[in-house]
């Protein structure tokens, strides 16, 4: 009742001669049970001026009784390296930003394999949504329906499965990509229990309680010997830089920790990494392939190339339930552990968004807009298709933020969307933006020197990085854009590239201390071996 009288007196102090008319354009955000549709024109009959975020229908409550702000709403779906840099780089002063997300954090995603083994804690390479500065609301939730026409997101709480709307002047999606299993029989239905996906953080936590459960129970003197066989066996999909640098890692894992705690089991462990393709890092210079593909060989890890996985299998043997994995070539591996880095697929918001796609992606123009939304729809990250067919990495994602932040803060703020004689009128083209070449702020002042200013985004390489665990990795330079000889680099010198890189690229000065004590107390005192 306290809470209906606040609102009511509220709504009377805002009606008035001096209040604008915003009753053209939808509600700015309403919460909604599951199975009821809020009032979404924004008008209402008994209170033609009523405000936005004020709402009388039964079906659904206002949680925003704030007038709409003068100041152009951004929405962003996602916060991954697309999603959290554009949210970070938009002028506050200039947008009213708004991130909806079911990850409350950004991932610092070149780092996640060596969480899993516990080389770095996962805290180290997080970074909260929450501590954007300015940020006008975060949600966390997920995005499920767009209405273009009425420029609405339906979302639904993480939580509770309660669904709210969220309006929009301009919306930026960068939702990503999730793991794509290629209807590989068996594998969704055995994910989490003894196959696992590589792309979140809650993912790596999984996988590192997984691979100890698997030491514990192999040591229970009780175990069977083909139980003990499968929980040592432990099957990587992909070829990757993920796959590898997470193979590298457990192996680092299993010589220096669990050869400590574990004598017993060492001599007992199978490590195998299947690619379909032809060879592994792909995108990188064939001879640091052939040298990455090498390296694994020689610490005994079973590379198995042009080799797809047909299915999964649930069988008994000697009374003992095993999970076998079959592949194309119609081999077979018992296993414990299997983890899936392999292949892309859409999330379902992009595939109920009616929006234009290609390769399973939306489709965008030059200026990471969606056609035939009259510029107010923009893609980026991995969930984007790009003209120029642009690979989902993080440094494309950062990229693409970086430009889109200049697009919003020096030509879209320049464009008033509450105007209605602008509601239904193209946001005009950006004028020249200066890529983003140099990966450091400090250095960003070179990207004038070094690169040629364009309306349209122009991505520019920076090289690639696998590390392969401490003291090794490879780096190929050879279609960098960077002012550095075009090069590859492995081994040590490629190891001190590849931490450095990440160290000085970290979001917070508290991400920058933990790393390196992490990385000295996996070398000095081994990692944590505690499952909880």
């Amino acid at each position: 009742m306290i809470l209906f009288q606040s609102a009511s007196m509220a709504v009377a102090r805002r009606l008035g001669p001096s209040t604008r008319s915003w009753t053209a354009t939808p509600t700015l955000l309403h919460l909604r049970h599951r199975h009821h549709r809020p009032n979404l024109s924004g008008r209402n009959n008994s209170f033609p001026c009523m405000p936005f975020g004020t709402s009388t229908s039964t079906d659904a409550k206002s949680i925003d009784r704030d007038e709409r702000p003068r100041k152009p709403r951004v929405v962003i779906l996602g916060s991954g390296w697309a999603g959290f840099t554009l949210a970070r780089r938009l002028e506050k002063s200039l947008f009213d930003v708004r991130v909806v997300s079911p990850a409350n954090h950004f991932l610092f995603t070149p780092l996640l394999p060596s969480t899993a083994v516990g080389t770095l804690e996962f805290r180290a390479i997080q970074e909260p949504v929450r501590t954007i500065q300015g940020l006008g609301h975060y949600y966390q939730a997920k995005a499920r329906e767009l209405d273009a026409e009425k420029r609405m997101v339906t979302c639904e709480d993480l939580y509770k499965g309660v669904k709210f709307d969220v309006a929009y002047d301009y919306l930026c999606i960068a939702g990503g990509m999730k793991s794509n299993t290629f209807n590989t029989p068996n594998i969704q239905r055995l994910e989490n229990v003894v196959v696992f996906f590589l792309k979140h953080l809650y993912h790596a936590r999984q996988i590192r309680n997984r691979i100890l459960e698997c030491f514990e129970r192999a040591s229970n003197p009780t175990i069977p010997a083909v139980q003990r066989e499968r929980l040592l066996s432990f099957i990587v999909v992909g070829g990757g830089p993920t796959s590898c640098e997470f193979m590298s890692e457990l192996h680092d894992f299993i010589n220096n920790d669990v050869a400590k705690w574990y004598p017993d089991l060492v001599g007992q462990i199978k490590l195998t990494l299947v690619e379909a393709g032809p060879g592994i890092l792909g995108s990188f210079d064939k001879a640091l392939s052939v040298y990455y593909l090498k390296k694994l060989e020689e610490k005994n890890i079973d590379v198995r190339l042009n080799t797809a996985v047909a299915g999964v299998d649930e069988r008994y043997i000697e009374g003992e339930q095993i999970t076998v994995a079959r592949f194309a070539d119609e081999s077979e591996v018992n296993f414990g552990c299997m983890v899936w880095s392999a292949g892309l697929s859409p999330v379902k918001f992009v595939e109920n968004s009616n929006l234009a796609t290609d390769r399973n992606r939306i489709a965008v123009d030059d200026y990471l807009r969606v056609p035939d939304t009259q510029g107010r729809i923009f893609a980026l990250g991995d969930c984007a298709a790009s003209p120029e067919y642009l690979p989902p990495t993080a440094t494309v994602a950062e990229q693409q933020a970086l430009y889109l932040s200049d697009c919003f803060n020096k030509y879209y703020s320049n464009f008033d969307v509450s105007d209605e004689n602008n509601q239904n009128v193209d946001v005009p083209l950006p004028g020249d933006v200066t890529p983003y070449l140099m990966p450091w702020n400090m250095i960003s002042f070179m990207n004038k020197i070094l690169c040629k200013s364009s309306p349209k985004f122009q991505y520019q390489n920076r090289g690639a990085m696998a590390s392969m665990g401490f003291g090794g990795g490879v780096t190929d330079l050879t279609k960098t854009a960077l002012p550095s000889p075009k090069t590859t680099i492995s081994g040590h010198a490629s190891y001190f590239v590849w931490s450095s890189t990440y160290l000085t690229k970290q979001l917070s000065i508290q991400n920058m201390i933990l790393i390196p004590m992490y990385w000295f107390k996996a070398l000095l005192f081994g990692r944590d071996i505690s499952r909880f």
